[in-house]
């Protein structure tokens, strides 16, 4: 059949035909195939780009990836949630005040050198270093805390300065980038070999200045000196001594003399080094603890005196009084600084005016309730009135923040007990224990308002002499002193109820 004249060629061109309808097909699925491919690669490769990469030190972090909050592409960071990846532990409450309180709106964050508080609002961190002063530094940071999905968050620059890191956000790469101090300190003591970072007396807060592009390096003669990350001279090797305070960014340096100064992260000498010992006590202020021949004073941030070299202490104990929130035991409510000399103490403003006298022989109550009180607590500050407790002889009495007498020296005792984290204040006189702030609102605050109404009364009657005016003596202050102590007395035993 397939004999006839031609066959043979028609089957070929037929075959030949399916052959090539094969094999468009075969390329039609194949550049399906490359285009899903591409589409594939194209979608796992947007899907790496739109997720979220987060390292620790150099070490991937999934975990983290559902920590962090985004709010108009702008990071927040869940303090709480985000304090063991950086190696440190968290609570609520105020770590200064009572660390068994449960207040949401605070919370602390705790390393073995260091403490930071944070509050709901607040554009401040508080920073404790636990190097047995517990000193406070404090910092400002670029938004208030807030409270996003029932957790306190915060900026990665509160973050930074909270927890010690290094932290980055690379928005084309989605990538969060982490460092911690202990990594930086091993990493650059590894790699530079003049760094000074890995031990000594002031090593962790020398090692903070990594955070800042700084290190502190020594030469062979062990002499110290800061050089940039990259290598630029800022001060040069020939201090004997150098510590970092990060919250000014400046150095305390000490000379081959044993003579102290500060010197700026700018390489500016801010205070030359003429001091046996200085130390910062008020950031915003200047103001420096300064110690020569064994005493004290106060001088600014130009060299210049507050309060002269002549003291033998200068702030008070604040470890006697924990649970005072006491965040600057050389300037009480930011105001005043107390000062001791052959025993007795007083009190300077910050502008270096005398309060007081030299009269009171301590500051505070240690003695708490005594054994017949359950858990009470010894007693500085009061801080609703900015009141001092104060000890003249073995009495204790209180002033303001002014220098001013609220109660007279006639109290056997004053304490504070805490419970469902509110602070209660007592005092002990003639063995009857009453509330201070129920005293002080009822009989002191009181008598002011009605003895300033019977004033404006005399005033506008003109019942008043001015050649009555007492002056301001030391005599008529002891009188006056002695007529409110006998008013007090008079008050506390036959006015005030027995707690």
């Amino acid at each position: 059949m397939n004999d006839f004249i031609g066959g043979n060629y028609y089957n070929q061109a037929q075959e030949q035909q399916k052959t090539k309808k094969t094999m468009k097909l075969i390329i039609i699925l194949i550049v399906l195939l490359l285009m899903v491919c591409i589409g594939l690669v194209g979608f796992m490769y947007y899907i790496k780009m739109v997720q979220l990469k987060i390292t620790v030190d150099e070490k991937n972090v999934a975990d983290l990836e559902n920590v962090f909050i985004f709010e108009n592409e702008k990071i927040y960071v869940p303090i709480r949630a985000f304090a063991s990846y950086v190696g440190y532990s968290s609570s609520n409450g105020d770590y200064t005040q009572d660390k068994y309180t449960e207040d949401a709106t605070k919370c602390y964050v705790e390393s073995k050198n260091e403490v930071a508080n944070f509050s709901l609002g607040s554009n401040k961190i508080y920073k404790i270093v636990l190097d047995g002063e517990n000193n406070y530094e404090y910092y400002e940071i670029d938004e208030p805390i807030r409270m996003i999905n029932n957790q306190l968050c915060t900026t990665i620059q509160g973050a930074q300065t909270a927890f010690n890191i290094s932290m980055a956000y690379t928005k084309q790469e989605n990538r969060i980038t982490i460092y911690t101090l202990p990594y930086l300190v091993n990493y650059y003591t590894a790699n530079k070999s003049n760094a000074a970072i890995a031990k000594g007396n002031d090593v962790f807060s020398n090692q903070k200045a990594l955070l800042h592009n700084m290190i502190i390096v020594k030469d062979n003669s062990n002499d110290y000196g800061v050089y940039s990350l990259d290598g630029k001279e800022i001060l040069g090797i020939k201090y004997k001594a150098i510590k970092f305070i990060e919250s000014t960014m400046e150095f305390i340096v000490t000379t081959q003399e044993n003579k102290m100064g500060i010197m700026s992260y700018t390489s500016e000498t801010k205070i030359s080094p003429q001091y046996d010992a200085i130390k910062q006590i008020d950031k915003n202020n200047g103001l420096y603890l300064v110690t020569n021949n064994k005493k004290q004073g106060v001088i600014n941030d130009h060299g210049s005196i507050v309060i002269y070299i002549e003291y033998d202490q200068i702030g008070i104990n604040a470890s006697q009084f924990a649970n005072n929130d006491i965040q600057n035991q050389y300037l009480l409510y930011n105001k005043c600084i107390p000062v001791k000399q052959n025993g007795k103490w007083g009190l300077f403003d910050k502008t270096g005016k005398q309060l007081t006298q030299l009269q009171y022989d301590d500051f505070g109550c240690t003695e708490g309730g005594g054994s017949s009180i359950a858990n009470s607590n010894k007693v500085l500050l009061i801080p609703k009135y900015e009141a001092i407790v104060v000890k003249q002889e073995e009495f204790y009495g209180l002033i303001d923040s002014q220098g001013k007498a609220i109660l007279p020296s006639v109290l056997k005792s004053m304490y504070s007990t805490t419970a469902s984290g509110e602070v209660t204040y007592f005092m002990i006189y003639n063995e009857q224990v009453m509330n201070i702030i129920d005293y002080i609102e009822t009989y002191v605050k009181g008598n002011n308002q009605t003895n300033s109404g019977q004033e404006n009364e005399n005033s506008q009657t003109g019942n008043v002499n001015s050649n009555e005016v007492q002056n301001n003596t030391d005599g008529n202050n002891a009188e006056q002193n002695n007529e409110v102590t006998n008013n007090t007395q008079n008050n506390i035993a036959t006015n005030t109820q027995v707690q």
